[in-house]
């Protein structure tokens, strides 16, 4: 209660906790309010009555201008905040919340094993985790039917998946690469607190590994989960982002024509990392800016994360230079807990 009190105190903390929960609540609202209808704008023309090309510039359409479907970029924007942000936390949910019991359960049941297995979750971090989920993904997700000639005969490829198996397989792949990782991680914290004084006087005196998990294990542990939720939460932002530059988006994409009659591709979700990839073509033609909107607000999201993960550090060192005192009542509380004459002698 101490250490939650203290964080809103922090500026840092409060700052990022502030953006984020803003730009989250208000895409909520936005859906509410408007059902995510997001105004198009029609082909404009000049005043010779020549039509002027999509995209618009912010000073035609402000604040952001449009895309070349007509669409107003800020709508856009804010349509794609509570899906970029609700996958982020799902990823790193299912990252880090099972990580949690595979890391105790290699602890206390696994001990022998232990340097193997945390040589092969090693081992991981040397491969690009960018190219090995494209890998995965560009194998699994399917956007498009194809077809090719076996022995003279036209054959189809695999059809696509529904959106919403798109976006299960998706988030799954996603988290399922960095749980070994942050397994061992995990365990090794666990191992850091298990050496301490009163942890060690409470085994001595009996207590089930249950009871020294949920009482004594996890008031030092989760404070740590909190940095690697948030250290998380921003690999998996960065994560997406790369993919999408790569040409896989959350839910994937539908082929439509824009104003002009070309093809191109519309993300189905319009979060953010999937705008990047859908408007990094932009980048080198005369509309630039497009191309920087999602970099801008990816840059925000991810800064107001790390933020919120300074903060929390800085907190949590405060909170330390006062624990020694008190690990010291922990101690005795553990030996009082767990003495048979002292609960004799409560009782009597």
């Amino acid at each position: 209660m101490y250490i939650l009190k203290q964080l809103f105190l922090n500026k840092l903390f409060l700052t990022g906790f502030i953006i984020i929960s803003g730009l989250f609540l208000s895409s909520i609202l936005y859906f509410l309010l408007f059902n995510d209808r997001i105004p198009t704008s029609p082909l404009l023309y000049d005043s010779g009555g020549k039509p002027l090309p999509a995209p618009y510039s912010f000073e035609t359409v402000p604040p952001f201008g449009t895309d070349n479907f007509g669409r107003d970029l800020s709508i856009v924007m804010l349509v794609g905040t509570k899906y970029t942000i609700a996958a982020a936390l799902i990823v790193t949910f299912l990252r880090v919340f099972p990580s949690i019991w595979i890391g105790l359960f290699i602890h206390f049941f696994l001990q022998k094993f232990e340097r193997p297995i945390k040589s092969i979750a090693d081992a991981l971090n040397y491969f690009p985790m960018t190219l090995f989920a494209f890998l995965l993904l560009n194998v699994v997700l399917v956007q498009e039917v194809t077809s090719f000639v076996v022995d003279g005969v036209q054959v189809k490829g695999p059809e696509p998946l529904s959106y919403w198996n798109r976006i299960l397989i998706y988030l799954m792949l996603l988290a399922s690469l960095f749980i070994p990782t942050n397994s061992i991680l995990i365990g090794n914290e666990v191992k850091a607190i298990y050496k301490k004084e009163f942890i060690e006087i409470s085994r001595t005196l009996g207590a089930s590994n249950w009871r020294i998990v949920t009482k004594h294990i996890k008031p030092f542990l989760v404070p740590q989960l909190a940095i690697i939720f948030l250290r998380d939460f921003i690999q998996t932002l960065l994560l997406m982002s790369h993919l999408a530059v790569l040409g896989l988006f959350l839910g994937g994409y539908t082929r439509r024509d824009d104003l002009f009659g070309q093809t191109n591709m519309l993300s189905n979700s319009n979060e953010w990392a999937g705008l990047l990839g859908m408007w990094w073509k932009f980048l080198w033609t005369s509309y630039p800016w497009i191309s920087f909107i999602p970099i801008i607000f990816l840059s925000i999201l991810i800064l107001s994360a790390k933020g919120m993960m300074e903060g929390l550090n800085s907190v949590l060192m405060a909170a330390d230079n006062m624990r020694e005192p008190a690990e010291k009542r922990k101690v005795n509380e553990v030996i009082k807990s767990n003495n048979p004459f002292q609960r004799v002698k409560q009782i009597t």
